[in-house]
């Protein structure tokens, strides 16, 4: 999977969901869908770029954009995507049959828990991690650590791991009742967490194989996060802005936060560094290990 440049994709605030520990407030979760162009105009551009892109794209969630799986048909004529879902709709269906798998880095599946029993659809989630499988695409499953249910994680890991899922531990990030996480996890917290997250880690590659090679959001460095904290690059050659983007729900295309902004899909402008630079944000540690440059 060759690219030049790969982007941190928001596109849309709106989800169908709304868990209880999630970082964005409900009233951007219930927010009215926001379109930023056309597929053309979102295609075109990114096709006139002159670049081949991997675009992780995530929400909000993402299927409840209009037109999604053309959206997706058309990127991955050209460029590479990778999708993080709750995978609760059924155009999920015809994502996996229509979207060719080899040109998608990883489907990310969220499983919330409790959102998926208050609908008594916890079948169909497993259904539709199965019908991805069997299509082809490179599936992970996480797992929100929200404090109150590290009592029910286990029982949780043993019956979707009977049906052939490995449910990987993910950090809560973001205030919960008036604490910070990760940071406010307690000792045990941190040690069950670890002790989760190396099982998981060794029954996914048990079913997967160990030459599964690992994507960029990779869930396993959740570990270090809840053990160590986030790691602060500010100050560091960095190349965001060259090699790696954030892209936004009104189109805008940013360096790494919105303090730099380097132009905008529909307006069909980027102003691409030419080359790394220092870091000036606080940002994502998934994207942050991959393209901080160390000393």
């Amino acid at each position: 999977m060759k690219y030049d440049i790969e982007a941190d994709w928001l596109l849309l605030n709106t989800c169908n969901y709304t868990c209880r520990y999630c970082y964005r407030p409900v009233e951007k979760l219930r927010e009215r869908i926001r379109v930023a162009g056309g597929i053309g105009d979102i295609v075109g551009f990114f096709n006139e770029s002159g670049l081949t892109w991997l675009l992780h794209i995530t929400g909000g969630e993402p299927l409840v954009y209009p037109q999604f799986v053309e959206l997706c048909q058309e990127l991955t004529q050209e460029h590479f995507i990778s999708l993080n879902s709750n995978v609760s709709l059924r155009n999920v269906i015809d994502f996996a049959r229509t979207v060719p798998p080899t040109r998608v880095s990883f489907v990310h599946c969220g499983l919330h828990i409790e959102q998926r029993e208050r609908r008594d659809a916890v079948p169909d989630f497993i259904n539709h991690v199965d019908l991805l499988q069997d299509h082809g695409f490179r599936v992970m499953v996480s797992y929100v650590m929200c404090p109150d249910l590290f009592g029910r994680f286990q029982a949780d890991f043993d019956f979707f791991l009977a049906n052939g899922i490995v449910l990987i531990p993910k950090a809560l990030q973001g205030s919960h009742h008036g604490k910070l996480y990760p940071a406010s996890y307690t000792p045990d917290q941190r040690q069950a967490f670890l002790s989760y997250s190396l099982r998981a880690e060794e029954q996914f590659a048990r079913l997967k194989g160990t030459c599964w090679p690992p994507p960029t959001i990779n869930l396993f460095l959740d570990r270090d996060l809840v053990q160590h904290g986030r790691s602060d690059y500010r100050g560091m050659p960095c190349n965001a802005g060259y090699t790696f983007v954030r892209i936004r729900e009104n189109g805008d295309i940013q360096r790494c936060g919105a303090r730099d902004v380097l132009g905008n899909v529909v307006g069909g402008v980027f102003d691409r560094r030419t080359g790394p630079s220092m870091c000036n944000e606080f940002q994502c540690p998934y994207f942050c290990v991959k393209y901080v440059i160390a000393a």
